[in-house]
């Protein structure tokens, strides 16, 4: 008896009632069947939590790591784009100095500061503070490179004007030989008495070419009164050139000659004691010191008054 009494705590008796008219039916359950069974369901619930949570680490990690693998590569490519920048900055930077000591220019040339325009924080387009910073510099490096290339523009252009005004302004020597006598009050070496000489005289042997000390056009070829054989040469903005004593001229009046040709050859002819070229500028009209014009170049051209 007492034996049984101890299986009937140690079980369940599971009765069934069927809703037709047949006769219940009874199992029995042993307490020890529901216990494993409870600790079966709870440990694969359990198990099944502990695989998604070790699953979504996982893929967590998985995700960080691509997230920055994908930044490291954007901020590869930053990087690289700055180096280049700061790099071209550097080179443009160089010829800008030298060319503004070329031109003679002095300081800094103001050109139309570049705008960097504001961007918004947006973590979709960039990763991380780290990645939007580098963008920034970058932009900023773009600008300083955009006024750089202005710069250079700017001289580009300011030695385009200068070399067009040298051309056709007398820049160079216009025979070769010695100046013996120069612009300005003298004695004048046949008649003795003082006088104001409108040029220099440059003395060279017989028959040395003379040569246009700039472009333009040739207003005069002939005689002159005490200038024998002579050439007028007009440069635009009220400049002149004027070559006397000439044994030869070797162009006609109303062509037009460019800086370094051929226009002549030295002599003697008109008042003069010896074979010298007879060489003046003139401005509106009025002969100027050619001394200034004899070796001008880009930069003494834009300092000339």
């Amino acid at each position: 008896m007492a034996k049984n009494k101890r299986r009937r705590k140690r079980s369940f008796t599971l009765m069934i009632i069927p809703h037709d008219s047949s006769n219940p039916r009874t199992h029995k359950i042993n307490k020890v069947l529901i216990l494993i069974i409870v600790f079966l369901i709870v440990g694969i619930i359990t198990g099944s939590v502990i695989l998604y949570k070790i699953s979504s680490s996982k893929l967590t990690r998985v995700k960080h790591l691509e997230i920055l693998e994908e930044v490291t590569e954007q901020q590869k490519a930053q990087l690289k784009e700055l180096e280049n920048l700061k790099k071209k900055i550097k080179e443009l930077e160089e010829v800008e100095k030298k060319l503004k000591q070329i031109l003679g220019i002095k300081g800094s040339i103001q050109v139309s500061p570049s705008k960097v325009s504001g961007i918004p924080l947006n973590l979709k387009t960039y990763s991380d503070l780290e990645t939007f910073n580098t963008q920034r510099k970058i932009l900023e490096m773009k600008a300083i490179l955009k006024e750089k290339e202005e710069a250079l523009a700017y001289i580009e252009k300011e030695i385009n004007r200068r070399k067009s005004i040298l051309a056709v302004t007398p820049s160079r020597w216009p025979t070769f030989g010695i100046i013996t006598s120069g612009y300005g009050w003298r004695i004048h070496p046949i008649f003795r008495r003082k006088h104001f000489h409108e040029g220099i005289d440059i003395v060279s042997f017989w028959g040395t070419p003379v040569y246009a000390t700039a472009d333009g056009f040739v207003v005069f070829t002939g005689w002159k009164s005490g200038y024998g054989k002579t050439i007028e040469i007009s440069h635009g903005r009220g400049i002149s050139t004027l070559y006397a004593h000439l044994s030869s001229i070797k162009v006609q009046s109303g062509t037009y000659v460019k800086k370094g040709q051929l226009i002549g050859l030295v002599g003697s002819t008109g008042t003069s004691i010896g074979p010298h070229l007879h060489y003046e500028v003139r401005r509106n009209g009025i002969a100027v010191n050619p001394l200034p014009y004899l070796n001008l170049d880009l930069i003494k051209i834009g300092s000339l008054k």
